[in-house]
């Protein structure tokens, strides 16, 4: 079969639950996504919410009298992105409504988001064998709003006490609600895996839900067969910050429930939490103490008018989606999708890669890529498009390597150079640290030669079957010649004379 309908061998569906039977679950789900825009939402703030507490904060984010919001332009673009990424339709004219409710992580007393008239309407995410799933799945998106994050609560420092972190008050979000179309567990964590896929993919959001950058909201209800799927009554389940949780989530919710309509009650309409530990859900808020969020227009931010020649224009910035992305580098690179779908979380990656691969070898280029280029990224804590390396110089140390010209050592030490910013080629770094790899194994046999006989006492050992000491001389020989020697060429001169020795 083709490439395109490979999926992953190691996800598997859940198990069949048989206290279920007879009932079916209707889920909808609530991603509270945080844009990759460098300042807030409504303030000129930086958007790193991450750094010393309270030092990323204005005025208007702290809730100050007379303090007036003023929407960021980038925010806008990126939340107009992710609804065509989705297949929706940009709304060309969305306003901002205030949502009140009094809480610590709140200066202003209410948030600043799009209830009643969101940026985006409508879309879908398809699901199929390449997300894991064993069947063709639409999941609906019913709206996309612009909103801003609360304050971070901070509990626990001092007794009786909560400090607040207003770093990511204000920061941008966009809320992405789907229509209740996820049945299962599965479902829900394949669609949210996609989600971050994606938005990962065309540069909206960095989705990590270690760091809260994706946030999670799952309504669960349940129905007996034959009824109408909308007929049961659903729970909210809050704060899911891992698939893992979301699946266990889910599914404790829905055999809590199955439980409640045999006995013969009723499900009550409520907040729920997940405690993992007993894989239990439990309740955190019921609905009649629910607050009343009085929603109404927001005065102090004008309304959004877009028109369709910059909606095209947009339209025509965005690259392929993730699965056409997948269906031609499989076959075209001989990659396996674990592979394709680590370069799709890093927005540019894939092009970067493309342009690279010209002319080599696909597997080698993806390695270094992934392993050395990301992991230089991890500790700076960059991403590949704020970087310093380019293409043409990703490309000489890889030749370099290629011909022999270099080290492994000395390729991974001209990457860390070029990301710092380095502007020589590679022939002028090797040529300024006389690192041209010993081709000559005349002098390389002296070198070792000499070694030998400054160690006898380890040769001894060789020869008496401690066969690991070869790596001692090898190493030896790499740092005599200030690693300049080719590991295995070192290698294979070292066995031939300690065997010679025999």
């Amino acid at each position: 079969m083709h490439s395109l309908y490979m999926y992953r061998q190691y996800t598997s569906a859940t198990p069949v639950d048989q206290t279920t039977t007879g009932f079916k679950a209707t889920i909808g789900l609530e991603l509270h996504v945080q844009l990759l825009a460098a300042q807030k939402l409504f303030s000129a703030a930086s958007a790193k919410w991450n750094e010393p507490p309270n030092t990323n904060v204005n005025v208007a984010d702290a809730g100050f009298p007379g303090a007036l919001p003023q929407l960021n332009p980038e925010c806008v673009q990126l939340a107009a992105r992710a609804i065509l990424a989705l297949n929706g339709q940009i709304q060309q004219r969305s306003a901002f409504d205030r949502k009140h409710y009094f809480y610590a992580d709140q200066p202003l007393g209410y948030q600043i988001t799009q209830q009643h008239h969101p940026i985006g309407r409508g879309g879908y995410v398809d699901l199929g064998l390449l997300d894991g799933l064993e069947y063709v799945k639409r999941i609906g998106i019913h709206q996309l709003q612009l909103e801003q994050d609360t304050a971070k609560s901070i509990h626990g420092v001092y007794p009786g006490h909560v400090l607040v972190d207003l770093n990511r008050a204000g920061v941008a979000l966009i809320e992405i609600v789907s229509k209740p179309d996820v049945e299962t567990a599965d479902e829900a964590v394949f669609y949210v895996r996609k989600m971050q896929s994606l938005l990962r993919h065309i540069g909206v959001s960095s989705c990590n839900m270690e760091e809260g950058s994706l946030r999670c909201d799952v309504n669960v209800s349940v129905y007996r067969d034959g009824e109408d799927r909308l007929s049961g009554t659903r729970c909210e389940l809050k704060n899911l910050n891992s698939l893992k949780v979301i699946r266990g989530a889910v599914n404790a919710e829905i055999s809590r429930q199955i439980d409640v309509v045999r006995r013969g009650d009723n499900v009550e309409q409520e907040t729920r939490g997940y405690d993992a530990q007993s894989n239990t859900t439990f309740v955190t808020r019921t609905k009649e103490a629910a607050p009343d969020y009085r929603y109404m227009p927001e005065p102090d931010v004008p309304e959004i008018h877009i028109n369709d020649s910059w909606i095209a224009r947009l339209h025509k910035t965005l690259p392929e989606t993730p699965e056409v992305v997948m269906a031609r580098m499989m076959p075209q690179y001989g990659l396996a999708q674990e592979d394709i779908e680590t370069m799709l979380g890093e927005p540019g990656c894939t092009a970067f890669f493309e342009q690279a691969v010209v002319g080599r070898d696909p597997k080698r280029v993806l390695s270094w890529i992934t392993s050395e280029v990301f992991g230089q990224l991890a500790y700076r804590s960059q991403r590949l498009a704020d970087s310093s390396i380019t293409v043409p110089q990703f490309t000489q140390i890889i030749d370099a390597l290629s011909s022999d010209a270099i080290t492994s050592a000395q390729a991974k030490q001209l990457l860390i150079a070029f990301m710092d910013g380095e502007q020589r080629t590679v022939d002028e770094l090797i040529a300024a640290h006389g690192w041209e790899v010993i081709s000559d194994d005349g002098k390389l046999r002296v070198i070792s030669k000499q070694l030998l006989d400054a160690h006898p006492k380890e040769v001894a050992r060789y020869l008496k079957g401690q066969t690991r000491r070869l790596n001692f001389f090898v190493g030896k020989l790499m740092q005599a010649t200030n690693g300049q020697a080719k590991p295995q060429n070192a290698s294979e001169i070292m066995k031939e004379l300690l065997e010679a020795r025999r």
